[in-house]
């Protein structure tokens, strides 16, 4: 017999599955305007994708604060100490067992995705400040060596 709370955790599996798909969109997104403006600065596309992808989380954190309450209650109905697995292999009907499985290894790989996205978006945006902060720096010693040419020609 399935278990119905199984059931809704695999089906907020699925929820922020699509959640973390949409994710990777946004991430990819940003990595293509970040790869594309390396010479510009941060373009505002980026912060307007940021924002998104912020609310993004926030959706996450709420379906994943429901998902852990499921757990608990799998974990005191089943009487297993954690929720993991291979505690949950002997409790649980074979085909609902392969589904939960199959749910967390997509999840794991979306997320592995996002992760090695953020690495190259945040190594660009890393790029793109340290030339800002680079020309502005120049343009700052040129204002104080032009102050002081000027503060010298008073004298």
């Amino acid at each position: 017999m399935k278990n119905i709370l199984i059931e809704n955790i695999i089906h907020n599996f699925e929820q922020q599955r699509l959640l973390c798909e949409k994710m990777v969109a946004s991430a990819q997104e940003q990595l293509e305007i970040l790869s594309q403006a390396k010479k510009v600065g941060m373009p505002s596309q980026v912060m307007d994708i940021m924002a998104e992808r912020q609310k993004l989380l926030d959706d996450l954190q709420v379906l994943e604060v429901e998902n852990r309450a499921l757990q608990q209650q799998v974990i005191s109905e089943l009487e297993i100490n954690e929720f993991t697995l291979s505690k949950l292999k002997a409790k649980l009907e074979s085909e609902q067992f392969a589904n939960l499985k199959e749910m967390v290894n997509q999840m794991g790989n979306i997320l592995k995705s996002i992760s090695e996205i953020d690495d190259q978006n945040q190594l660009l945006m890393k790029e793109s400040l340290a030339r800002v902060n680079k020309t502005k720096t120049q343009v700052n010693n040129q204002q104080a060596s032009k102050a002081y040419n000027q503060a010298k020609n008073l004298k």
